[in-house]
């Protein structure tokens, strides 16, 4: 799965970060909603002019690991860009999973 972004380990879920596909390049930042249903994102992901260009959701795998599960708008794509961030030893990466 190519890697579409990174995230220091202090970064994580609620701070900022690089995403880049073959037409995007953003620092983003994943910002935690608040008063949310069962069926809402728990994050907006804001480029560092405030727009939004996707959402994530928390997740479980099945070996217990807490990851985010993203779709992002890429205007260089047909449907949005569907992609995981995990936490790494290294740090994070978001993977893209299509």
């Amino acid at each position: 799965m190519p890697k579409l972004g990174s995230f220091s380990q202090d970064d994580l879920f609620g701070q900022e970060g690089t995403l880049e596909t073959l037409t995007l390049k953003a620092k983003v930042k994943f910002v935690p909603l608040k008063d949310r249903s069962e069926k809402q994102p728990n994050y907006r992901i804001l480029t560092g002019n405030k727009r939004e260009i996707g959402a994530a959701w928390s997740r479980t795998s099945k070996n217990g690991d807490t990851y985010l599960f993203l779709k992002l708008a890429d205007p260089s794509q047909q449907a949005p860009v569907i992609c995981n961030l995990y936490r790494n030893a290294s740090g994070s990466a978001v993977l893209w999973t299509r």
